[in-house]
């Protein structure tokens, strides 16, 4: 579990911007989604959502259920349980409208997580507090995306989960098999492992590489595939793993779409360091897949943190530019065209000063071909 000592690193650095924002509380808010949970992680340890007074100077408020801040398990389900007041309630408007006021010094007040709160309660918090209730959805993003030591290392124990899945798939994967069965060997490995969830997709119907977020029964073909997207979050830190499994052996034309997948791979490596574009990278990924004649027409990429998309994609508009503590999930479709067959593959990197260290220790290249 992430220390206390890193929480109160993290209280720090986000009230001196505060102090230089002008703002007495932040009111930070998320729910127990993979893109949603990130912010309120952050500040309290909880993957299960919530609502956070987060004010300048005192304890940070965390709402909890009626007849839950006296639970046991509140110590082992929340980070900074020693950190954090608890209040219950089942009126969240009415009560964070109430905990704000006792923290308003006539300042801002900023919301994090504005499509995480009911309208009824946003609604009660805005006429109380009007012009100087503030959006900021992205205020916690330089400090999130810049991961701490350990941060890093929950995020290497995901890596290495991930890994686990994947030689268990490779042990188990035959003709006729389920996505059922396969789905629930998965989640076993991953829950075993101390993970409390993850962002599995899954796809076991011929060689195609459809979104799926739950199974639905497709068999395993003998000549087919299976795609699967492992990202097991650890402590609440994703690392993915994407793997396109041969059910016996690849055919003709997945094995070529591999092999681009893999050049493409070993091209933007180089470009994983401080200082690259991200446009760069999804430029270098596009061209290599589109030149050996396949398309990559889904995102390639992302951040990856206490979100599964830690705030951003690779794509042709993102102009920012890596920075060392960075972690990334690079992962270029090829397809023989949108929605026909494919192939998923792909890795978790953290920026170094260097440039990047691959934190699954699978070589796909060297396992499947």
């Amino acid at each position: 579990m992430i220390s206390e000592r890193e929480f109160l690193r993290r209280y720090a650095v986000i009230r001196e911007h505060m102090r230089k924002d002008g703002i007495d509380s932040l009111l930070v808010c998320g729910l127990a989604a993979d893109f949603h949970r990130g912010n309120i992680r952050y500040v309290t340890g909880s993957g299960r959502g919530g609502q956070c007074i987060f004010p300048l100077e005192e304890e940070p408020v965390l709402l909890v259920g009626t007849n839950q801040s006296t639970s046991p398990k509140l110590s082992r389900n929340i980070g900074a349980y020693g950190l954090l007041d608890f209040v219950e309630s089942d009126k969240p408007g009415e009560t964070i409208s109430g905990e704000l006021s006792r923290f308003d010094r006539g300042g801002k007040i900023g919301l994090i997580g504005m499509d995480c709160l009911t309208p009824s309660a946003y609604l009660q918090i805005k006429e109380k507090y009007g012009d100087r209730l503030l959006d900021l959805p992205e205020y916690l993003r330089p400090m999130r995306e810049i991961k701490s030591p350990e941060e890093i290392e929950m995020t290497r124990t995901a890596a290495a989960i991930a890994d686990k899945v994947y030689f268990r798939l490779r042990e188990m994967i035959r003709p006729g098999m389920s996505e059922y069965e396969i789905y629930g060997d998965v989640k076993k490995v991953i829950y075993e492992n101390g993970c409390e969830y993850s962002f599995d997709l899954i796809d076991a119907a011929g060689c195609t590489m459809n979104m799926s977020f739950h199974p639905t029964g497709d068999r395993l073909e003998k000549n087919g595939t299976l795609f699967m997207e492992i990202s097991p979050a650890y402590d609440g830190y994703y690392a993915q793993l994407p793997v396109t499994l041969p059910v016996t052996s690849f055919p003709p034309h997945v094995k070529e779409m591999f092999m681009a997948w893999a050049e493409a791979d070993k091209e933007v490596r180089p470009l994983l360091r401080p200082g690259t574009r991200i446009s760069d990278i999804y430029k270098a990924l596009m061209g290599s897949i589109e030149k050996r004649g396949f398309v990559a027409p889904l995102r390639p990429g992302h951040s990856l943190g206490l979100d599964i998309l830690d705030f951003w994609s690779i794509d042709e508009t993102n102009t920012a530019t890596l920075k060392p503590g960075m972690v990334i999930a690079v992962h270029p479709p090829c397809m023989t065209r949108l929605w026909g067959d494919a192939v998923g593959e792909g890795y978790t990197y953290l920026i170094t000063e260097a440039g990047c260290e691959k934190l699954s220790k699978v070589d796909l290249d060297h396992e499947l071909v």
